[in-house]
């Protein structure tokens, strides 16, 4: 009967023991009243998070579609035109000699449209590369989307961060006034200052409730990426732990290529297809030959005689080269704009490393000289204030100086996280040195 307990406590205390020893603004306690879905896992780590999203989103799965949808069309271009029959009477109807059925003549006639300049080839080449294109498109969005999933999974952690700090206030906050109220009763303090400690737990209990409101948001925000409810979200794994320098810009731009990038993956599908569009107009140009053959019954004789013909379009008033001029100047505008969103991807590139390392160095900054003086200075202001040498005021404004300086560097590090996960994006979507962010011991 005490089995199932035996095994929660065995997993649960060593989750608090691991909370307690970590730095204040990397402490995520659960808030969710929620609990997980049958069959969700316990916890889940920023990989977990980005496989199911892969796996079930929505958006995803309809644009996995129009994969099969362009395999449908790679194999209708390679259809080659039908054959047609034809049946003539002649003589049918007429008038004085050509009067009646016996002078009429019948002809059966089968013909074929015989297509020259590789037209089905080519065909085949362009779908094909609309379905390269399809699949880039399936890449970039997919690469948007994990992004998304990345940046709400940060989020969730950075808003449970959030509510712990709203916790460790509120609890000061009652701490606070009840030592108040004691220096009340003992004639140590004024009804002004039991009053204004009243005011600011009451100020730390509103923005308790509005940590838990941004802490269910992030959570219903996280399952959304997926297409799931917040219930299956029932735990979070991994802490905004950065590391002691950030990754190097090098190390992003050269993954920065046509087949890491995966905006510049579909403009390369682009300039293909349009080549193959050329290709195809270019083969336009070439005129098809019709042949036929048939049977003609003659009423001279009675006999029966074969036919056979051919027939080729004069091509001297429509060669279709205003078409293939025009599919050359796409091919130009398809190359440029690659050119234009390689310089455009780098410019990004640069961008979100730039924010990457402000953020470290601010977040680096916080946690080893701003929060250690802060965190000094509140202890030596409450010791003061219990010895009746400062005011409550004093005590309040350093500790929401303190309280401050931990949400400033939550927010840093959250910076850094969103940094990181765009650079990521920009060099291959594999998102590993953000799995790593958040896994690192």
């Amino acid at each position: 009967m005490n089995s199932p307990r035996i095994l929660f406590l065995s997993i649960i205390l060593p989750l608090l023991g691991h909370a307690a020893d970590a730095n204040p603004s990397a402490t995520l306690p659960s808030a969710s009243a929620e609990s997980p879905s049958p069959g969700a896992p316990a916890t889940l780590s920023l990989g977990d998070v980005l496989a199911r999203v892969a796996q079930s989103n929505p958006e995803l799965l309809a644009q996995a579609l129009g994969r099969q949808a362009s395999e449908g069309r790679v194999e209708q271009a390679g259809m080659g035109p039908n054959p047609t029959l034809s049946l003539s009477v002649e003589n049918f109807g007429g008038t004085g000699r050509a009067r009646g059925s016996d002078v009429m003549e019948m002809t059966v006639e089968a013909n074929q449209l015989i297509e020259r300049g590789d037209k089905a080839g080519r065909r085949v080449a362009f779908a094909e590369r609309e379905r390269d294109m399809t699949q880039a498109s399936l890449a970039l969005r997919r690469s948007e989307i994990l992004a998304a999933a990345a940046n709400a999974y940060s989020k969730v952690l950075a808003e449970r961060a959030r509510l712990a700090l709203s916790a460790e206030q509120l609890k000061l906050a009652q701490e606070t006034l009840a030592s108040a109220d004691r220096r009340f009763t003992a004639a140590l303090a004024s009804s002004s200052e039991v009053a204004r400690a009243r005011a600011a737990l009451a100020s730390a209990q509103a923005e308790s409730r509005r940590s838990q409101a941004a802490v269910a948001v992030a959570v219903s925000a996280l399952a959304a990426t997926w297409g799931g409810p917040a219930a299956e979200v029932a735990e979070i794994k991994g802490a905004l732990r950065l590391p002691e320098a950030p990754t190097a810009l090098a190390r992003f731009e050269a993954a920065l290529t046509v087949a890491g990038n995966p905006r510049l993956g579909w403009f390369a599908a682009y300039v293909d297809a349009q080549r193959a569009a050329l290709e195809v107009e270019n083969a336009r140009g070439v005129a098809d030959v019709t042949v036929g053959a048939g049977v003609r019954r003659l009423n001279e004789g009675p006999a029966t005689a074969f036919i056979v013909g051919a027939s080729i379009p004069l091509t001297f008033r429509d060669d279709n080269s205003g078409n293939i001029r025009a599919a050359r100047a796409t091919v130009r505008a398809a190359e440029q704009s690659l050119r234009a969103a390689e310089a455009e991807q780098r410019v990004a590139l640069a961008a979100a490393h730039a924010e990457l390392s402000a953020a470290h160095a601010q977040a680096t900054a916080l946690r080893r000289e701003a929060l250690p003086a802060a965190e000094e200075a509140a202890a030596s202001v409450q010791s003061a204030y219990d010895k009746g040498l400062l005011p409550l005021m004093d005590v309040l404004d350093a500790r929401r100086a303190l309280i401050a300086l931990r949400r400033d560097l939550l927010d840093a590090e959250l910076a850094y996280a969103a940094a990181l996960v765009r650079a990521e994006a920009l060099a291959g979507a594999s998102f590993s040195e953000t799995k790593a962010l958040f896994d690192r011991p």
